[in-house]
């Protein structure tokens, strides 16, 4: 007969080191020179980060009304004249002094509609008189345009050679930093024959040296370039001025860019100037010093400073990138781990047990906490699909599935519910309190006690893959399992760095789990076949206790893997809870046990605890697969009352061992079982055992 491979399951194995240990010491040299050297060559190249950008804005520029003049005149007519809105300077001119006339003269544009940053329309200039103008040409509410008319008296004998003229502004920029400066226009023109009238056409332009600040205000330069209350004529030197003004760090306002200067014949004593100063929008440079920029003064030059950056020489460079190249064909050739990084930063606790052993109610103690993700069996989905199968022959498919749902990978279940679309497609969904509670469904806050009947009606709807998210957003994931009968097929995951997994065995007396498992002996008809290998038969009448003496035997494996000579990786991760532990102490071993997995008893939580372990009776038959509130020390008694003496002997007889193993103590007699003040359960320590005959007698009373 052919074999066909059924499932397979790649062998993961993960390697731990101490932080000083040469192998951490490696992989952290191997990671700075996977991202240093890359980051050096990215530096270098100028290509990956923005050091330099630029944008457009047009300055808010306005004129102050403050000019000073200078006229040159040829020598029969004496050296100049000069006037100025200066007092001060005026008063050193004495007989130099010539009070000239200001006016405007008016224009005709064809278009004055022009967006900002578009080139202006001529205009044509008609004789008209008034005050000086400024003008917003393209209405944006920054003036554009500066009219100004300067008409100087002349004497017959005086010539005009040259003309010396400064106007000051008030300069803002506005859109990336705050900049304010006061600045001038400095005009200058000389020709060899005089004339009487002279026509200027220029740009006020923004010159920088250094970059603006992308943030912040700026007004280091607002101050006036004239100091007017000064009694000094040095202070009124154009030269100095002028040299004072190009001495500016940051940024130098271009101010001299005649265009077009017209001198009419000779012997016609100028009587006019005229200037016209358009503002143009501005192209700015911010982050990364422009290049060397020719100023608006004839044969001077700006000297631009430019942003230091590091030198790394191309052999060097060369060298780290083949290092880097090496190391990564070393990483990339070694095995790595398939599961994320980040599964250390999560606890997961897997509560071990078997069927009515309590472990719903120890299920719902993790359940009801605030910072846990809790799913009860998950692994009943596999059994449901594979029912044809064993207990061992199901063990790596089981725990192919609890470690996918502890990793909150729910994309497991498509091999077991292909139509998966909502919560309640999941096993006994609605006992956990986190997919009642958001992300997954708003019927209780994140921090209450959830209720399965008020879940239900609410939450059944709700997409599955919610079930994903809910599990990603908490601290802790628990899953309760009673499918495992062995803890060796746990080891992969106890090794698996992925996982910081914590496991909880829950075991009580098997007399008392004979007793529940009668009761709900139709429900566990299909989970008796599987454990009995019955080949997808189901047994619901088990009159050899078979299934009781596996389980018995499933959980004696187990406590003695992990109490006997424990593997390194299982030390500090493994607790044994009995359920008698809990009824009789609730408080105490709760405690005690949330503190093994990283939890805390919260009041809420301790009120919870202590009303559901403080009730009336054992609770009825059909709330036996739910947790309510009934009586824990009843509960755990319960079997000696309820059972026939001739099965106690039974069980006593196939568990033996793990009576034995964890403290429970047989009874002999029927008086011994109904004797309640005979305490049944030992003081809890490990002792090695033998596994008893079936038919070893015991003595007597």
């Amino acid at each position: 007969m052919a074999l066909y491979e059924l499932y397979s399951h790649p062998a993961e194995r993960g390697y731990r080191a101490g932080l000083c240990s040469k192998a951490a010491l490696f992989l952290l040299l191997a990671a700075a020179l996977t991202y240093i050297p890359p980051l050096l060559v990215a530096f270098r190249s100028h290509g990956f980060w923005l050091k330099r950008s630029s944008y457009e804005e047009q300055p808010t520029v306005r004129f102050q009304h403050q000019v000073l003049l200078v006229a040159l005149l040829a020598p029969e007519g004496g050296s100049f004249l000069a006037w100025s809105t200066f007092p001060a300077f005026n008063r050193l001119q004495g007989h130099h002094l010539r009070i000239p006339l200001i006016s405007v003269r008016g224009f005709r544009c064809g278009d004055e509609g022009g967006r900002e940053g578009e080139g202006k329309t001529p205009c044509s200039w008609e004789p008209s008189f008034g005050p000086t103008r400024e003008e917003d040409r393209n209405q944006d509410g920054k003036m554009d345009l500066l009219h100004f008319q300067l008409e100087l008296p002349l004497q017959s004998t005086e010539h005009v050679l040259g003309v010396q003229l400064i106007l000051t502004f008030s300069y803002q920029l506005h859109r990336m930093s705050t900049f304010v400066m006061q600045t001038m226009a400095f005009l200058q023109s000389s020709f060899p024959v005089p004339g009487s009238q002279l026509y200027v056409n220029g740009n006020l332009q923004l010159q920088q040296k250094q970059p603006l600040s992308y943030g912040g205000l700026d007004v280091r330069y607002n101050v006036s370039v004239i100091n007017g209350s000064s009694p000094f004529a040095s202070d009124y030197d154009l030269t100095r001025i002028v040299a004072a003004y190009q001495e500016r760090n940051e940024v130098v306002l271009c101010h001299n860019v005649p265009l077009n200067a017209v001198s009419l014949g000779s012997g016609v004593p100028l009587t006019q100037t005229h200037t016209i100063l358009q503002v143009s929008t501005i192209r700015l440079v911010y982050l990364e010093p422009m290049l060397p920029t020719a100023s608006c003064m004839q044969g001077h030059r700006l000297q631009a400073s430019g942003m230091w950056l590091p030198r790394v020489s191309s052999t060097a460079v060369t060298a780290l990138l083949l290092a880097q190249t090496g190391l990564l064909l070393f990483l990339v050739s070694r095995p790595r781990p398939l599961s994320p990084t980040s599964g250390d930063e999560r606890v997961h606790v897997l509560v071990l047990s078997s069927w009515r052993s309590g472990s719903s109610f120890v299920g719902q103690l993790f359940s009801q906490h605030p910072d846990v993700f809790y799913l009860m069996e998950p692994a009943w989905h596999v059994w449901a699909v594979l029912s044809q199968g064993s207990a061992s022959t199901l063990h790596m498919a089981v725990r192919d599935l609890v470690r996918s749902v502890f990793l909150c990978d729910m994309d497991v279940f498509d091999a077991y519910l292909p139509w998966r679309r909502n919560l309640s497609d999941l096993f006994q969904w609605a006992v956990s309190r986190a997919l009642c509670s958001p992300p997954a469904c708003s019927a209780f806050q994140r921090g209450a006690i959830s209720s399965e009947a008020v879940c239900k009606p609410l939450c059944a709807r709700r997409p599955f893959s919610l079930a994903q998210e809910a599990c990603r957003s908490y601290s802790h994931v628990v899953l309760k399992e009673v499918r495992f009968f062995n803890l060796q097929v746990l080891y992969p995951l106890l090794t698996d760095p992925a996982l910081n997994l914590r496991i909880v065995h829950l075991v009580r007396d098997p007399r008392a789990v004979l007793r529940s498992r009668e009761q709900t002996a139709k429900a566990l008809a299909r989970d008796n076949g599987i454990v009995l290998g019955t080949n997808g038969t189901w047994v619901e009448a088990d009159p050899g206790l078979r299934v009781v003496r596996e389980v018995c035997r499933s959980h004696v494996r187990i406590a003695e893997a992990a109490l006997h000579k424990p593997p390194p990786f299982l030390r500090g991760r493994y607790r044994l809870v009995r359920f008698e532990d809990l009824a009789r102490a609730p408080l105490p071993e709760i405690r005690a046990l949330y503190t093994f997995a990283g939890l805390r008893l919260t009041p809420q939580l301790e009120a919870w605890i202590h009303n559901i372990t403080h009730g009336s009776g054992p609770g009825a038959r059909r709330e036996a697969f739910k947790t309510t509130s009934r009586d824990a020390l009843n509960v755990s008694q319960a079997w000696r009352h309820a059972l026939p003496f001739a099965k106690i002997r039974r069980v006593q007889e196939l568990c033996a061992g793990a009576l034995q193993l964890l403290g429970y103590r047989p009874v002999f007699s029927e008086d011994e079982q109904r004797d309640l003040a005979l305490d049944l359960v030992l003081p809890r320590g490990p002792s090695s055992f033998s596994w008893a005959s079936s038919t070893a007698t015991h003595p007597g009373p």
